[in-house]
């Protein structure tokens, strides 16, 4: 079976995005794209992005604050221009040492083969502790 476009574009984030290579991860991406990282308010990079700006402004967030140690999705549902994938992250906190993982779950909607609307479910419990105690 042949991968779709959409399947394609977002593998290729998720290897840009550990990488550090921003500019490959947002050629994946619409010029309209949103990001919505759900969490609290003690997580840095929690909230909702729109444009490409603002979601420079939140990988930025994102690299500044963690380095994302693993990023490997197991399973790829499609559904036209909607794509839900699941898999695992495990993420360092440099300022603290602290190491911790979760399972994940992104529901994705595209546009062109683009990112259009990415929605991030995690443990966000994990993430909340590791910017809560140090």
């Amino acid at each position: 079976m042949t991968e779709s476009a959409n399947v394609a574009a977002t593998k290729a984030i998720y290897a840009a995005v550990p990488a550090g290579d921003l500019e490959t991860a947002l050629s994946h991406m619409d010029s309209e794209v949103r990001i919505t990282y759900y969490g609290s308010d003690a997580i840095p990079y929690a909230g909702d992005y729109q444009g490409i700006a603002k979601a420079v402004e939140f990988f930025s967030t994102v690299g500044s604050h963690v380095q994302i140690v693993a990023m490997e999705p197991w399973l790829f549902i499609e559904d036209g221009d909607n794509l839900a994938v699941w898999g695992h992250q495990k993420f360092l906190r440099p300022a603290t040492g602290h190491l911790w993982e979760s399972e994940f779950a992104h529901i994705i909607a595209l546009r062109g083969g683009k990112w259009l609307h990415f929605r991030d479910f995690m443990n966000s419990a994990l993430t909340h502790q590791a910017f809560t105690r140090e």
